[in-house]
């Protein structure tokens, strides 16, 4: 329960932190002349990427959580009072101890990039759509591409 809570929460704190930028972004292309707001030539609206930091940060975190989850489960077992690593070794499958250290983090981690993957996509979406054309930069798809991708 608590695993699906560290990817829950870097994805909120993606998107919270997306929408804040957007809107701010957004708001900084319009000025104010006398009562009426106007759109502002020289302001540029924020690269995706700058939109993302947020995003890529909590999931950077989660993704290490998960890895330190990885390394405190093999660790146990070599501290344990009984010393488990040792009796793991003896059963009649060979990978029993990787399997049984290994799967919770390492499918945390899959799902946590999984799901970085998705938000990015779908925030992508909002930048590509939702943004004025003359805002965008001239390769906007391409910065959501390579930030989906890598």
């Amino acid at each position: 329960m608590r695993f699906r809570a560290f990817v829950g929460c870097a994805a909120l704190l993606g998107l919270i932190w997306f929408l804040g930028a957007y809107m701010n972004g957004h708001a900084n292309m319009f000025t104010l002349v006398g009562e009426r707001r106007v759109e502002n030539p020289s302001a540029e609206f924020p690269a995706f990427a700058v939109l993302m930091l947020g995003g890529l940060i909590a999931f950077g975190v989660a993704s290490i959580a998960f890895l330190w989850l990885l390394f405190r489960y093999v660790s146990y077992h070599y501290r344990g009072g009984t010393r488990a690593a040792y009796t793991m070794r003896r059963l009649p499958r060979r990978w029993e101890f990787a399997l049984r250290c290994g799967a919770l983090p390492l499918c945390g981690l899959a799902a946590c990039q999984i799901c970085w993957r998705a938000l990015a996509l779908l925030c992508g979406l909002v930048y590509a759509f939702a943004t004025p054309e003359r805002w965008l930069p001239p390769d906007a798809w391409g910065e959501v591409l390579y930030l989906v991708t890598h």
